[in-house]
């Protein structure tokens, strides 16, 4: 066998800790996605123990897509956060770093009509 083979397993298998979908379910949710925001991070809530739902609220810097959000509109949204000690069970859902997040930040999010992350899709811009 040559080396390269399984280092290309080790790659394949290695990100799928991250997102165990298929990347056309997550391109299909942003691509569907009824709103689309970006997002001024004013603050973050820690999640209940070392990963789950972080309360991301900020406001809304621009809507890209939509006419449930305005522009400077007062928001928040729950972002599936963890912290480096996690232990992430395998599954479809993205993980956003908590220590990445935090006021002064920007990042795009899309959102279903309940106002909702469709399939985890958020995305830290800075």
């Amino acid at each position: 066998m040559k080396p390269v083979v399984p280092a290309l397993i080790l790659a394949l298998t290695a990100g799928a800790a991250h997102a165990a979908l298929a990347p056309q379910y997550y391109q299909q949710a942003r691509d569907e996605a009824p709103n689309v925001i970006v997002l001024d991070i004013a603050e973050v809530g820690p999640p209940a123990g070392d990963a789950g739902p972080c309360l991301v609220s900020g406001k809304v810097h621009q809507v890209e897509r939509g006419t449930r959000y305005r522009n400077g509109q007062t928001i928040a949204i729950r972002v599936p956060c963890k912290t480096p000690k996690a232990e992430i069970p395998a599954g479809g859902t993205i993980w956003q770093d908590r220590a990445a997040l935090g006021p002064g930040k920007r990042a795009r999010a899309w959102l279903d009509n309940a106002g909702d992350l469709a399939l985890y899709q958020f995305e830290l811009l800075r």
